[in-house]
Parts: C-alpha cells; structure tokens; sequence
C-alpha cells in the first residue's frame, strides 16, 4: 500500500489550489465519458464530463450575474442527485461557499442553518423542500431559490429552475468572468460549512477550507490505485454528510462515475441496475441484509439450507486466512472455489456482482457480520471519521479486518488520553466552528489535539494501525453499582434482528439495564399472522404475552455473550418509531438519547419500580 506524506500533501495542496479547480482540470480529459448517472424509473440518466464542465459554468455564471461575491454562503437542500453536485461545483466555482442541510430537516431545522450561516441562495429538490424554503424565506437573508427539478410549482420572482439556467450559453467573456472567481481560490480559503447532527443540542457549523478537504481526499486515493476511468462509485448515503461529499470528489478526482440513490429506501432495486465497484454506506444497510437473509433461509429446503451454510462458512475460512495472511491449504482454496461458483457469486449479484469494497462508517459495526460478508466476496471496511475531522481511518479490500476501523490514514496522528478518548491531529481538521469560539476551544486539548469524544484504542495488525471504537463518551451508562457499560455496543448487537427497527439502551445510576425497543412492524405483523394472533392496533400487537416473550427470547440470544451487568434485564416494547421529527433522532439516524430519556421517563421508570 502506497504512504501518502506530509510533503506530498503540500505538493498536492499547492497544485490543486481548490476542490473545483481540482475536478475542472480533470473534465477537461474525460470528454464525453460518463460523470454522474442517475436512476428515473429503472432508466439511467447521465451527464457526461463535457456536460459537468458547462453546467458547472453555467451555474457559476448566473450566481455572479445575480450579485453573488465570493465568500457568499449558498446551501443545497435535496436528496442525492447529480444536480446536486453540480450544484455544489457550481457554487465553488462562483467562489461561493456550499453548505449542506439534510433533505429531512425540518423547516424549523433548516431556518436554523440558514440564520446560522447567512445564507443568500439555495438550491432545493422536491416539492416538498421548495415550500419549506418559501414560507420561511421572507424571516431569512434568502436572496432566492433555485430549484433541482422541473416538476416543482415554484412561485414568485425570486425563484429558478436549475435546467433554465444550464441552458445558458456561456461565450468566452462570461466563462473568463467565471474563471477569475476559480482563479481567486487558494487552499486557505473557506470550502463549507458542514454541519453536525446535533445529538446533544442545536447543530454546528463545522468550517472546513479547500486544504482540508484536500488533505483528506490526497491521504484516502492513495489506498485506492486499482480506481481509475471507468470504475463506478453508487453515492447512497446523504450528500449532505461530510463521508459520501469528500468520497465523491475522491471519485471525479480519478475519473470514474458517480451513480447516485435518490432514496435510501430504493437502495436494493438500484444496486443491481447500478452495479458499483464502491459504495458509502451504513452499518444498519448490512445488518438488516444480514437478518433478511437468514430469515429467508429458515422457510428454505434443508438441502438448500445445508448447502448455504457450507459455502458461506468456507467463503468465511478462506477470506479470514487470507486477510491474516495466513497459510491457504489446497483443501481451503478447492472448498472456497466451488462455494464461490455454486452459491457466493449468485448472492453477490444481489450488490450488483462487481464489488470491489465498500465503505462502511457513522456506527459501530459487528465483526461477525463484516466477517460474513467478507465471507461472500463482498468486502466491507470500516472507516472512521468525524464531522469535524475527516477522514481518519480507510480500509480497503485487502487491508479491512471486521470490528476495527482502518488502517488509520498515513498523515493523522492518532492517541489515546487516559480516559480513554481517541484523539486526533492532521491537516483535514476543521477550522472550527461558524461563530463559536468557545466550543472550537472546547473541542481540543491544550497541547492541540482534537477530542473525538469517542472511548476506543488503537491496535496493529499485519504492520498496519487500526481504531476500535467502543462507545460514545457522553453515552457510556455508569450503573448505580459503579459498573460502565458502552450502550452502543448492546444496541448494535441487539440491532442486528430483522424483528428489530430501532434499540435504545438506558440504565444510567440504575441497578440493571434495560432497554426502549421499537419492532420492525412489517416483519412482526407476518409472524403474528402465521401465528394467529389477531389485533387491532400496534399497541394491542405489542402488548400480546406471547409478543412480548418472542422478542424477550430473541434479546436473550442475541446477548447471551454479554457479561451478567451488561444483559438487558428488562425491555419496554414501543407502538411509534424514534422520528426526526419529533427530535428524537438525528438526519444522520444517530439517537438523541436525553431526549428520548426524558421523553419516555414514565416508561423507563415502570420498568425499574415493577
């Protein structure tokens, strides 16, 4: 594996000058290859990198036209798209600032962002965005609305369709005009402001410069030299969040295509039309594929069913030794063959069959299902990364071990305090937070570190360093006997259930744990049905005795590793999901445990006082 340097960062860094600079020096190569591909009704949509250069000028072009100085803040409100990145290329090129909100935010959430940041434009996706914006626009500094998609009603003057304005000729004068605010850029200058998911308050606006993200978009292409012209990337996870954002200038960067999921709900019917080499993706994606398919395997002949089991259980020997660098007897290798050509191949057709790794972050994953899916010729590595501080750790095929993070990036220097708390320094650190110096100071040690506030350590493995993250500072749950226990840990295992759509673990200052748990109602209504039982409501479901012990049965499984203190005691079933809405989760699915703590006290404390 290639070492990125400190020195070869600044060489990078001094060549590039900007994100956009970066990617517009490339386009002007690619012609008219594939850029960025969207999915409309199972029919594939492509701009090609011809199209990405004019429309990115174009968009540059009509902000300027429209007042817009460089520094200006402009956000982007939408679901993944590729306009949504031409928005963002077009933004910089005016030398404008993009800052992301979350397609989900509420109105209320996004006029936060908005004040926050002074925002003067905004590019939005649907309908439903567009009218959010429009009835808050007259309390904000918005100048104007641009809207992704022509399907929109928009009203007023002060708003645009994103294809009237691509449709602009740009002659010489007006791409020269353009070209001084790109050539304005330098790496120092402020690239956007990412903000957080807010699980413990209002959200902050993370500043990140040209250089940053620079410095991780160098560190992280070095572990990729297969990625090239051609290769295909499927952007899954918002583009909002820094992981999917940084990963696809990575991807323009080597000049393969991005694909883009408009809707993480149609994630299974766009990976095969898809079929990408690398993906961003989430934990919870690979557990509930995990429980769907060894749920499915139950109603399976047991023919099939035997046959599964030794193939997945020799494609799991083979990878494991092979990721060890471990001695591959012939007998393992003739085994891993014939599993691979009667069962492990079909299965991958499910992820498109042309996996090359992809990236797994934003939650602790289990290594027995990483290992699984390794198993199958599908490899997963866990990264690692902050908001503030991205990214840290990169894994790839050969170098991702389930259950660590990494290896951890050539150019971060990583520590553990005494408490416990990885701690951080390198050049892809934030600046700060946006009009909050207190918090900026509050975020790092006195000899300058970054305070990640996640428990963890660092281990070696085949020469490489990886992270192990185990919990969440302000999360770890100090029981009434002095004993801590890292609640995400009990919830990812407890997660894994296909029965199970949401966990939440409490038991702070009590004697025992217990645990919130919402069911996965679809699943839970086709069992109830095969069983016979009749209800009504959710409530009536879920209060059913013989409910309640198929799920106290499944936690007693899926725990039976854990330690006595760790074991959840007692468990409340809830008829209502954990909502965004109701500021119970985060737009990035993180759980705002005080609220929900205090939401649900009642409930928590009947389970104690029964």
């Amino acid at each position: 594996m290639q070492k990125a340097t400190l020195e070869g960062y600044k060489e990078f860094c001094s060549s590039e000058k900007s994100v956009i600079n970066m990617v517009l020096s490339r386009a002007k190569q690619r012609g008219n290859s594939a850029a960025l591909s969207g999915f409309i009704n199972g029919k594939k949509c492509s701009y090609t990198w011809k199209d990405l250069t004019s429309i990115v000028y174009a968009i540059a072009h009509f902000l300027i036209s429209k007042g817009l100085q460089k520094g200006d803040r402009i956000a982007i409100f939408s679901k993944n798209c590729p306009e949504w990145t031409l928005a963002d290329l077009g933004i910089q090129a005016a030398g404008c600032i993009p800052v992301p909100i979350y397609a989900t935010n509420s109105k209320d959430e996004a006029k936060y962002i908005l004040d926050d940041a002074s925002i003067k434009a905004i590019f939005t996706g649907d309908q439903e965005q567009y009218d959010k914006i429009l009835q808050i626009m007259n309390s904000t500094s918005l100048r104007m609305i641009v809207s992704l998609q022509d399907a929109v009603i928009a009203n007023g003057e002060n708003s645009f369709y994103f294809n009237e304005i691509i449709k602009a000729l740009v002659d010489d004068d007006r791409k020269k005009t353009v070209d001084v605010r790109i050539n304005e850029l330098s790496s120092n200058d402020m690239l956007t402001i990412i903000y957080t998911s807010g699980t413990t308050g209002n959200p902050k606006g993370a500043v990140h410069t040209h250089a940053s993200f620079l410095a991780g978009i160098y560190a992280s292409v070095f572990r990729f030299p297969e990625a090239g012209p051609g290769m295909v990337s499927l952007a899954f996870l918002p583009l909002s969040h820094v992981f999917e954002r940084m990963w696809t200038y990575g991807v323009l960067l080597k000049g393969g295509e991005n694909h883009y999921c408009r809707n993480p709900k149609d994630i299974m019917e766009i990976l095969p039309l898809s079929k990408p080499n690398y993906m961003c993706s989430v934990p919870r994606l690979w557990e509930k594929m995990y429980a769907t398919i060894f749920d499915r395997l139950e109603s399976a002949p047991s023919l099939k069913k035997k046959l599964f089991n030794w193939a997945t259980t020799a494609g799991i020997e083979y990878d494991t030794k092979k990721r060890a660098k471990h001695c591959i007897g012939p007998w393992t290798g003739i085994k891993r063959f014939f599993a691979n050509v009667i069962v492990l191949k079909k299965i991958r057709q499910i992820v498109g069959g042309n996996v090359w790794v992809f990236h797994v972050g934003g939650a602790a994953m289990s290594a027995e299902i990483n290992a699984f899916f390794n198993g199958l010729g599908i490899p997963l590595a866990q990264g690692y990364g902050l908001t503030e501080f991205f990214p840290v750790a990169v894994g790839t095929a050969a170098t991702a071990y389930p259950g660590v993070c990494g290896p951890i990036l050539d150019i971060v220097d990583v520590r553990v305090s005494d408490e416990g708390e990885i701690q951080l320094k390198g050049p892809m650190c934030m600046q700060g937070y946006l009009k909050q110096p207190e918090a900026t100071r509050e975020m790092f040690t006195q000899d300058g570190w970054f305070k990640t506030g996640d428990v963890g350590s660092i281990e070696e493995h085949n020469g490489n360093r990886y992270i192990r993250i185990t919990d969440r500072i302000k999360d770890l749950i100090i029981t009434a006997g002095g004993k801590n226990i890292a609640p995400q840990v009990i919830e990812s295992m407890i997660g894994e259930d296909l029965y199970i759509e949401q966990v939440v673990v409490v038991g702070d200052g009590r004697k025992y744990i217990s645990a919130l748990i919402v069911p996965n109602f679809e699943m839970l209504g086709e069992y109830a049905k095969s069983k016979g039982i009749q209800y009504s409501s959710r409530q009536e479901l879920i209060s059913n005795s013989a409910i309640v012990e198929f799920y106290n049965s499944k936690i007693e499984k899926l725990t039976e590793s854990l330690g006595q203190v760790e074991k959840i005691k007692k468990f409340t079933l809830l008829p209502t999901e954990f909502s965004q809405e109701n500021g119970e989760i985060t737009p990035t699915m993180k759980i705002r445990r005080k609220i929900i703590q205090q939401r649900y006290k009642d409930v928590i404390d009947k389970m104690y006082n029964e």
